[in-house]
């Protein structure tokens, strides 16, 4: 008699897989699901931050990036998270850097941003290709002039510094009695003793204005004051002291007091000695 409806039952052969698959189990890696690795990339250009406000390196690059979902984590932008992530990459670096520096930059980069990294709480991990920075021709000028600027400042302070340091020597160690008054002069001057009892009058003037109390600023009268309280102090670690006194009068005198202070004993315009920070 025959059925109403196909026979669907399988064959021997059949059968036989069938039970095969039932005798030996199948291994986790089998059945466990492994998504696709996707990757994107994106052009990007921006000025990129140096080491001087208002001068910027131009950057372009590639940004490379792709989605790891077995870690667990989304974003709802990833490529806006990978652009970000490497440009903070670039930032900190090239932060410290000088715009007639852009070759050296441009290696760095390069060499750095080709490493691929997680974005932080994300699954997406970047990097970047084809790294180029560029600087414009004007901007590159300004900063030549920039730093020609800090060399002239740089010496200037220098020479102020040792002619500070010579008048201190004269005044404090020099012109203090008329007998190591002449005892200076006829070292520098082979020992000429008749020539020295000649100017033993002339000497002996110059020691009284030397040691005359002169009306000096507050600020060179406190300096002053402290180093005659320290006589060996080394002078590379006047600057230091200048700038400690500066934090304190920032703290307990106020930015104005601070900034008369910095302005008269000679520290650079632009010194961190506000607000207690030195």
């Amino acid at each position: 008699m025959s059925r109403p409806w196909p026979d669907f039952r399988p064959g021997p052969l059949g059968a036989l897989k069938a039970w095969w698959r039932r005798r030996v189990p199948r291994r986790v890696d089998d059945i466990t699901f492994v998504p696709p690795a996707s990757s994107h990339q994106q052009e990007f250009e921006t000025p990129l931050a140096s080491a001087v406000y208002g001068l910027d390196f131009q950057l372009r690059l590639t940004v490379v990036w792709r989605l790891d979902l077995a870690t667990g984590l989304r974003h709802n932008s990833p490529k806006s998270a990978a652009i970000h992530h490497v440009l903070q990459r670039a930032k900190e670096i090239s932060g410290k850097a000088m715009l007639v520096h852009h070759a050296a930059l441009q290696v760095q980069l390069g060499d750095e941003l080709a490493t691929e990294r997680q974005v932080p709480g994300t699954h997406v991990w970047a990097r970047a290709e084809q790294v180029k920075v560029t600087v414009g021709d004007e901007d590159l000028e300004m900063a030549r002039k920039h730093i020609e600027l800090l060399r002239n400042s740089t010496f200037k302070l220098a020479e102020r510094d040792v002619e500070r340091a010579e008048i201190r020597y004269l005044r404090d160690e020099v012109l203090t009695d008329v007998g190591t008054a002449t005892i200076w002069w006829l070292q520098r001057n082979g020992y000429q003793v008749q020539e020295a009892v000649k100017l033993a009058d002339h000497l002996a003037e110059l020691v009284k204005i030397a040691q005359r109390e002169p009306a000096t600023h507050w600020a060179e009268s406190l300096v002053s004051s402290v180093e005659r309280a320290m006589p060996e102090l080394e002078d590379v670690h006047r600057k230091d002291l200048r700038l400690h006194l500066a934090k304190a009068l920032s703290v307990y005198g106020g930015a104005r007091v601070a900034a008369e202070f910095a302005d008269q004993v000679g520290l650079p315009a632009g010194e961190p000695h506000r607000n207690g920070h030195v």
